[in-house]
């Protein structure tokens, strides 16, 4: 795909989003200073945002984005099979619900073992076991006055997509929940995996011999942009429902390659045309609510550090001046001096640094969560209510921080960092006194 010698000022698009940072650990005052500026550069009106199960997004950033005029899509990428309840995530939805958030994803490539544990992978009926999981927070979504988007499959994937979409579609049928399917979108990784764009278009309508993990000479599938037509056609033919779409991952070859920066200009250049209806190969049709395009930034030396079209306020990729050439027509006119300008405004809350009251931090192994650990913890827990995790970035976004292990599995200098950010910190040995007696005196 070569890049037009053109500027693309006249594609925007009402269907137009980007991917926010591939964690969520952005959501300060500073971050929106910062990025909500360059949003409003591209033109965006979607954005993709990823949340934990244990803590929503910050309401002043969702509540701001969504006066600024963009649509949030919050992401839960839950657990498989230790998937939240109901009753746990329900205080989180609720939350989105009241500030005005009207999709969800829940769960993420559902058909990768990689996202279930090893055991939970290897049961048999795992599309079975899966809708047990989704059935009961989709209908919460419902309930609450949301959308629930049913979750992105990897194209292709160690379950076959197209099978697991339609055993799942049929397995919601079959249990009397027809109802909630029709007020359920799809979302759809739209990939190319090195295709031209217009690989699988037409769907398997167009491509009826195609076959699972097999690509013959004479046939293309689904592994490619228009992953989300032959989704909507397997809907279509399990529940005969004609099923809105929401595109994900756009301008994207896979996520462990990136394009180099010219090409990857090309392909977002040839999709925001279709998306825009001003090509002459084609269009995207209505029924594809939005497209995401990944990535806005990510943290410099993260896998997603490739994909990102802010690499810095000083390096970009050249789909940015393409879509928004005026972002550096002015070399004052700099992400950082945006920033401060945009924090000077009273149309942005101040948002706390340090939004998490209390975390426990507990250590993870290879092998996965020591169960005496989550046992010594409980009346703590039930006791002080801290969120607990796994991650040394949450915790510096905590005011206190109760760290269960010893030097080596948490670094003094790991100590020292989260101090340097504000957070006081306790350490509870697992050496010597017991760890219930240790916590049971703090």
């Amino acid at each position: 795909m070569v890049l037009k010698n053109r500027y693309i000022k006249d594609l925007s698009s009402p269907r137009f989003g980007m991917h926010y940072f591939p964690d969520s650990l952005h959501y300060t005052n500073q971050d929106l200073a910062t990025w909500l500026p360059r949003l409003k550069d591209l033109r965006a009106r979607w954005l993709v945002l990823l949340s934990d199960a244990s803590r929503a997004i910050p309401e002043q950033f969702i509540t701001t984005v969504i006066q600024s005029g963009i649509t949030p899509i919050v992401h839960i990428p839950l657990a498989l099979p230790n998937t939240p309840s109901a009753d746990e995530l329900k205080p989180i939805l609720s939350a989105y619900s009241r500030w005005g958030v009207k999709y969800i994803i829940l769960f993420d490539k559902p058909n990768e073992s990689a996202n279930w544990s090893g055991a939970g992978w290897v049961q048999q009926d795992l599309v079975e076991r899966f809708i047990d999981r989704f059935l009961p927070l989709a209908a919460l979504v419902v309930h609450l006055g949301m959308i629930p988007l049913f979750p992105p499959l990897q194209p292709g994937g160690d379950y076959w997509d197209l099978t697991f979409l339609k055993q799942a579609l049929i397995s919601m049928q079959r249990r009397g929940q027809l109802n909630l399917v029709k007020q359920m979108g799809i979302a759809s990784y739209g990939y190319t995996f090195n295709h031209e764009i217009d690989w699988g278009s037409g769907g398997v309508e167009k491509w009826p011999k195609a076959l699972p993990y097999f690509t013959s000479e004479n046939s293309e599938d689904q592994r490619g942009f228009y992953n989300h037509e032959w989704l909507k056609q397997v809907a279509k033919s399990a529940v005969n429902l004609d099923l809105p779409v929401v595109i994900l991952g756009a301008g994207v070859r896979e996520p462990a390659n990136a394009y180099s920066p010219t090409v990857h200009a090309g392909v977002c250049q040839e999709i925001l045309e279709r998306l825009s209806g001003t090509s002459e190969k084609g269009t995207i049709p209505d029924d594809v609510i939005c497209c995401n395009f990944h990535l806005l930034s990510a943290d410099v030396g993260t896998p997603d550090a490739a994909h990102a079209w802010f690499r810095s306020p000083e390096d970009v990729l050249p789909i940015v001046d393409l879509i928004a050439p005026e972002i550096h027509r002015a070399e004052t006119a700099t992400i950082v001096e945006a920033s401060k300008e945009y924090q000077a405004s009273d149309s942005v809350p101040q948002v706390d640094p340090l939004p998490i009251e209390h975390y426990l931090l507990l250590p993870i192994y290879e092998w996965g969560v020591a169960e005496f650990h989550l046992e010594v913890i409980r009346p703590y827990v039930q006791k002080y209510h801290p969120t607990i995790g796994f991650s040394l970035q949450e915790a510096g976004l905590a005011k206190k921080v109760t760290i269960l292990g010893g030097e080596q599995t948490f670094p003094e200098e790991d100590l020292a960092a989260l101090r340097n950010r504000g957070c006081v910190v306790e350490r509870v040995s697992v050496d010597g006194t017991s760890i219930a007696t240790q916590l049971e005196e703090r």
